[in-house]
């Protein structure tokens, strides 16, 4: 793997097997030393932790007012895209799916979706704040990724019994088939009422909503994948019309679809083509954790 030194580079590498249901991959990105200003966007996703070790980022949800993004940062889960701004920025991050939240967080994800926090502005963030340290002096994505690696498998101890239940939400969040509440509890094997409480304190957001953000997100992936399809022809089934579609564009995105395709999105489109190549999915928010096996 090349270094993280060298300029203008985006990596991702998957944490270690039994780490994957609680993480979605490790992320370096460097934009060098020696650029411009850059604009980008960053899609609605899971919780994030990210340290910068060189440069400063302002930003916020699209349409807020951009502020100071801290160095040592975590977000919650999101359901709107950011709009940032970097420059000669440097980053370590990685991804927290629901499962992960839930053991290494704990505290209600709705408490925190949509928020950004320095990872020493609260107490349920303090783990974070230790592996920041515990790569002081670390440029190499491969040492970081099996230190990271070493201090959470330590961490984390057994699995969790509700982890069974959380795992079967998210399965069933990501199928395709599933359009409504209903039958997302169904597939969850639950009551409605209990998968309401679970979804928003653990994946932060009501079930309807995530399954809208879900068709959204897999409508963008597609486009992404098919740049020669129209939107028309890269939307998700589950859409009525493009009407429908284009209002939920705003939505999540806080932009039209014309304006997202003019938009300058150097480091976010290099992200998702090296994500798909190296993870082997596009958007954080649509990978799936392997089963929970009982153990």
């Amino acid at each position: 793997m090349p270094s993280l030194a060298g300029a203008g580079s985006v990596q991702f590498i998957l944490p270690a097997k039994p780490l994957r249901r609680y993480l979605s991959s490790y992320y370096f990105l460097d934009t060098g030393t020696n650029g411009p200003e850059q604009e980008d966007v960053i899609y609605p996703e899971w919780a994030t932790v990210r340290f910068a070790l060189r440069g400063q980022a302002t930003g916020n949800t699209v349409r807020l007012n951009s502020r100071d993004i801290p160095a040592e940062s975590v977000t919650g889960p999101t359901g709107r895209a950011a709009l940032v701004r970097f420059r000669n920025i440097q980053l370590v991050g990685f991804g927290l799916l629901p499962l992960g939240w839930y053991r290494i967080i704990g505290c209600p994800a709705d408490r925190w979706a949509d928020r950004v926090s320095a990872v020493d502005a609260a107490p349920e963030f303090a783990r974070l704040a230790q592996l920041r340290r515990e790569i002081d002096g670390i440029t190499d994505p491969e040492q970081i990724a099996a230190l990271f690696d070493h201090i959470m498998l330590q961490s984390l101890g057994d699995p969790d019994p509700l982890e069974a239940d959380i795992d079967n939400i998210h399965q069933a969040i990501a199928n395709p088939e599933i359009s409504n509440v209903r039958d997302l509890a169904e597939a969850s094997g639950m009551s409605q009422q209990r998968l309401e409480r679970l979804a928003r304190r653990i994946f932060g957001f009501p079930p309807k909503f995530m399954l809208r953000r879900q068709r959204f997100l897999r409508t963008l992936a597609n486009a992404m994948q098919h740049p020669d399809l129209t939107w028309s022809d890269a939307m998700d089934g589950q859409y009525f019309d493009q009407a429908h579609f284009n209002r939920e564009f705003h939505q999540f995105m806080g932009m039209s679809p014309g304006h997202f395709l003019v938009m300058p999105r150097a480091i976010s489109s290099a992200s998702t083509q090296v994500r798909a190549e190296q993870v082997g999915q596009r958007l954080q928010s649509l990978q799936v954790p392997e089963p929970w096996k009982g153990q």
